[in-house]
């Protein structure tokens, strides 16, 4: 089956979702082309594309050609592979995705449908995820899977298909966003490491494409393992001097040109702005109040300096004036407290304090 063929079958199955098509694969002929994922990068426009089929239907892509048959061909925010990379702790795609198929290849065909179902369950959801990752990887294990039926011998066909996906989806157990937490930039990615000692040579191969007449960024293809992927994309984020940086409004990670970036989107730089612009008004407020607060207590004090230096103001009055005086601050403080907790609002402590203004008047009328 072709990759034409195949693009064509998924597409209409995933047009029938909402008209009770089952969420699954299907059995099929299987495609017996190798289905590659490429990745380029976009420095200058901080893109990034991905593409998944046949290798020459993808370079016919590249080039411009629209009616050339890709499974996937989209284009994100530089940096999002690695963003949303999928994280497999819990071991899920061994668990649902693959271990059915392999008791499928081991069992009677009477049993193999409900198997066979379980799984094309699990992975057809992740195909539906409009992750290019992990619709590769999904098509990858059901394609497999229908090529390991094809020999005569199902238990050696069932061992290599199980170590073959196995190591491809192996990579979903492990970090894959490596960067200085303090800095953000990304670290290289170590080739000595344990897992490149031990993997076969095909595990460890990405294709580099070149630039060409048409095609002016370079590309890279994967086929048996997505580390080397990784390995590609961390190195030239390095090379290029991006971090990683956290939204400070929505917390997600995006990849910025500098540290003094802290926003990911303009959703969220509007967000910041509306927030920005509470602050402000809330300090205008606070502002205001406090300021009423500071001249009714120097209306006070001049009105007691004033009665002080009258000649033959009784000494009994000025001293309920002050201790009203003190007692009026002590109220003023408990009402700007208030306010500042939200018990109470801003007009409730202004207006309290215009009427002070009146008991000021009446002490010291004389």
């Amino acid at each position: 089956m072709s990759v034409t063929d195949i693009t064509k079958l998924y597409n209409y199955h995933r047009q029938r979702q909402g008209i009770g098509m089952e969420n699954q694969f299907i059995r099929h002929e299987p495609c017996f082309e190798r289905i590659l994922f490429v990745l380029t990068l976009d420095r200058k426009k901080m893109k990034e594309r991905i593409l998944i089929g046949e290798e020459q239907q993808i370079r016919f892509r590249l080039n411009g050609s629209q009616n050339a048959e890709v499974l996937c061909d989209m284009t994100r925010p530089l940096g999002t592979f690695l963003i949303n990379f999928e994280r497999d702790t819990d071991r899920d795609w061994n668990l649902y995705g693959l271990s059915p198929l392999r008791q499928a290849l081991h069992s009677n065909r009477w049993k193999q449908p409900e198997l066979e179902q379980a799984a094309s369950e699990f992975l057809w959801g992740k195909y539906l995820s409009n992750d290019p990752l992990k619709m590769y990887v999904a098509f990858r294990i059901w394609n497999s899977y229908l090529l390991a039926r094809e020999p005569r011998d199902r238990n050696t066909a069932c061992d290599r298909f199980m170590d073959k996906m196995s190591r491809l989806t192996g990579v979903f157990q492990n970090e894959s966003m490596s960067f200085d937490r303090e800095t953000g930039k990304p670290k290289h990615f170590q080739a000595g490491s344990l897992y490149f000692k031990g993997a076969p040579s095909e595990d460890t191969r990405l294709d580099l494409w070149f630039p060409d007449n048409r095609r002016t960024e370079e590309c890279v293809s994967a086929y048996a393992s997505l580390y080397p992927l990784i390995t590609y994309y961390l190195n030239r984020l390095n090379d290029w001097g991006l971090c990683f940086r956290q939204c400070k409004v929505c917390g997600k990670y995006f990849l910025a040109k500098s540290q003094r970036y802290e926003l990911c989107s303009d959703k969220c730089r509007k967000a910041q702005a509306l927030q920005n612009k509470r602050e402000f008004d809330e300090r205008a407020r606070e502002n205001n109040y406090d300021l009423l607060y500071k001249n009714e207590c120097q209306n006070w004090r001049n009105k007691i300096n004033r009665v002080k230096n009258t000649a033959g103001f009784p000494a009994d009055r000025l001293e309920k004036i002050q201790a009203a005086f003190s007692d009026f601050k002590k109220e003023a403080l408990q009402r700007k407290k208030a306010v500042k907790t939200g018990t109470a609002s801003p007009k409730e402590f202004t207006d309290w304090l215009y009427q002070q203004s009146n008991v000021i008047v009446e002490l010291t009328d004389y």
